[in-house]
């Protein structure tokens, strides 16, 4: 079996067992086509890829510049197809099973403008004005 009916079988099961939106199975097929390609571009068949050639795209992704939620979605699109591989005993084992995810980026809090800062404070210091005339406490 070809790894492009490979690769159909794989998506009709997506959508079988999953219930995989289309844009998830078309996102799925664009990676693994992509995979695929630079793959041949070395002489390697897909059907034979290593972890160390699925590292080295992963690389290879990030030098072209993709985002690294792309890179991620990538490298889940590669690990499902071959755990499916797996599974379906197309292979004897599944290369992408070592390989860490990418995790998402810890960002930094935003922080808040001096003037955001100023109507907090502006805001907290009527609050507490308010709540001691409310309690009859004397206010100067």
């Amino acid at each position: 079996m070809t790894f492009e009916r490979k690769l159909d079988v794989f998506l009709e099961a997506q959508l079988a067992e999953l219930g995989n939106a289309e844009n998830t199975r078309l996102a799925y097929a664009r990676d693994l086509m992509d995979f695929s390609g630079w793959l041949k571009a070395r002489g390697v068949d897909a059907e034979e890829a290593t972890r160390g050639d699925i590292e080295n795209y992963l690389i290879h992704c990030d030098e072209r510049g993709f985002a690294r939620s792309t890179r991620a979605r990538r490298l889940a699109s590669i690990r499902q197809f071959f755990r499916f591989a797996f599974e379906e005993g197309w292979r004897t084992d599944n290369p992408a099973l070592p390989i860490r995810g990418l995790g998402r980026l810890k960002r930094l809090p935003k922080t808040l403008s001096k003037e955001a800062v100023e109507r907090l404070l502006a805001h907290a210091r009527l609050s507490r004005k308010s709540t001691e005339i409310l309690s009859g406490k004397d206010v100067a």
